[in-house]
């Protein structure tokens, strides 16, 4: 059951994800030809100071789900609504103090708006948005028994229906009035009946919640302000790593170079979404393997996650490295450009995080949360200190610097370390002999796709972009099975998709 409900969830968030996404592809070039870079770049902007306020969520639903797991697996319906109430109750006062220090906020607009501008108008814009993510304190705290559940697939099919439907409605929009004003107040109309549609139907799932009180013992409640506690210090220093990149364009550049680096940062996050979307389908399926395998078992599982997480992370970093330039130029024209300098670090930094996300799950799904929570502090301090020095040499691309020193110096090896000690029990060199072993394939896979592709890469023509991703996708799959075919964790895949086939040609057959 556990497996299938991974399966379901993996399967489901990579579909759910694409379909939600290639709408905003289209809607992107829309909103440039109606209002510019710099009102692509004020989007951006927002969502990162917006970003900032949201600190004060302080880790709590990353925490609720960790503690339902065993609850949930037990059946205690007491203890799940205790920890749905005290999110309820939380996430409710957050949202307030998130709404409250925004309005605080808006006077400081004007330090990161550099362009043409009315900051009036500016700031109202600013208060759509905040009202479009506070709406979401209010009415989320039930979507943790989804989780828990392991259907948090049923969470992102409203999440991609409401995201079309606001896409296209804010296409039409743009198109007929060319008003972002009106662009917002669909996206916070929209989100206000996503949110009460999906909690009408979880009440309707789980009927045992309603009007069903819960408690939570004083010691339970004190390990899971510990652990929220641990996780707002992360999410300081996942902020200042991933966060700031807009404001500091925005404060040491200007705003229209924000909407390019956005441009670009869109296409990146379109990987970046689908693979952790698909390993958060798997995190509660991981949490409920923690509490009834043993090590070894555990330990097996991490392997061929692993191998499967280093297959698509390094397809995607150097898919991208060869052929996202030339995409860009197709979609939104020679006005949204990136030197490959900078490109280069953007991806290298994508690979190191995309590569993390095995471990980040076992990290997530065994609580360890306060073992590396002074290491956020560190990476945030060297990730913004380096980035806001190198700027001043480097410009935009120093900016992704400073974020690369900071996962290399830091996040690299910590996270890890905790994950091979606490919960495999196995040295940590075995991990980092994986790691590379990896990455020289990796770089010669790199190398082989370069070569072949690189006359194609400077053609901004549509036939010779679809000839580069075909050859990125055949050179890097066949080398790759080539290399891998004896290995366990190919087979162990190979044969998991041929009995996946089998079984869909069997259902087709009967």
């Amino acid at each position: 059951m556990r497996t299938k409900k991974a399966e379901l969830n993996f399967i489901m968030n990579l579909a759910m994800i694409s379909i939600g996404l290639l709408p905003l592809f289209f809607l992107r070039k829309v909103f440039l030809d109606a209002l510019g870079s710099e009102y692509l770049g004020l989007v951006a902007l927002f969502t990162s100071l917006i970003g900032f306020l949201s600190l004060a969520e302080l880790g709590i639903s990353t925490a609720i789900v960790y503690a339902l797991y065993k609850p949930y697996a037990e059946n205690d319906t007491e203890k799940i609504m205790g920890y749905v109430q005290f999110y309820t109750k939380f996430y409710r006062t957050i949202g307030l103090i998130i709404f409250i220090t925004g309005l605080a906020l808006m006077p400081f607009l004007p330090l990161f708006i550099k362009g043409d501008l009315d900051i009036n108008d500016v700031r109202i814009y600013f208060l759509l948005t905040l009202a479009s993510t506070v709406i979401t304190y209010f009415f989320s705290a039930r979507f943790s028994l989804l989780i828990a559940a392991q259907e948090g697939y049923r969470i992102t099919v409203a999440q991609t229906a409401s995201i079309v439907l606001i896409a296209f409605l804010q296409m039409a929009a743009l198109y007929l009035y060319e008003s972002f004003f009106l662009y917002l107040i669909i996206q916070l109309v929209i989100n206000l009946f996503y949110l009460l549609i999906l909690n009408a139907y979880i009440k309707k799932r789980f009927k045992w919640s309603s009007g069903k009180s819960g408690t939570i013992k004083i010691e339970e409640k004190r390990d899971l302000k510990k652990n929220i506690k641990a996780l707002f210090i992360h999410k300081i220093g996942e902020f200042a790593v991933f966060g700031t990149d807009n404001l500091l364009i925005s404060y040491y550049i200007n705003i229209a170079t924000v909407g390019i680096y956005n441009s670009y940062y869109m296409v990146i996050s379109v990987a970046t979404k689908m693979v952790q979307t698909a390993f958060n389908g798997i995190t509660a399926s991981i949490g409920n393997l923690l509490v009834e395998a043993d090590k070894e078992k555990v330990y097996a599982i991490h392997k061929k996650l692993f191998f499967f997480n280093f297959w698509i992370a390094s397809f995607i970093a150097i898919s991208m490295f060869n052929t996202i330039q030339q995409f860009v130029l197709l979609w939104l024209g020679d006005s949204q450009f990136l030197d490959m300098f900078t490109i280069s670090i953007i991806l290298l930094n994508l690979y190191i995080t995309l590569l993390r996300a095995s471990v980040e799950k076992f990290k997530d799904a065994g609580g360890l949360y306060r073992q590396d929570q002074y290491s956020a502090i560190l990476e945030a301090v060297v990730n913004l200190g380096f980035s806001i020095w190198l700027v001043q040499y480097f410009g935009l691309a120093g900016i992704f610097l400073g974020t690369l020193i900071s996962n290399i110096t830091v996040v690299f090896w910590i996270k890890p370390k905790i994950v091979y000690k606490y919960i495999f029990q196995e040295k940590l060199r075995k991990y980092f002999i994986m790691y590379f072993k990896y990455f020289s394939l990796a770089l010669i896979a790199l190398a082989l796709t370069s070569l072949a592709t690189m006359n194609l890469r400077t053609i901004v023509t549509i036939p010779a972009f679809l000839l580069n991703c075909f050859l990125n996708i055949g050179i890097i799959n066949i080398f790759y099975i080539i290399i891998f075919r004896k290995k366990d964790e190919f087979l162990f895949f190979k044969t998991l998709i041929v009995k996946k086939f089998s079984r869909g040609l069997a259902g087709k057959t009967d």
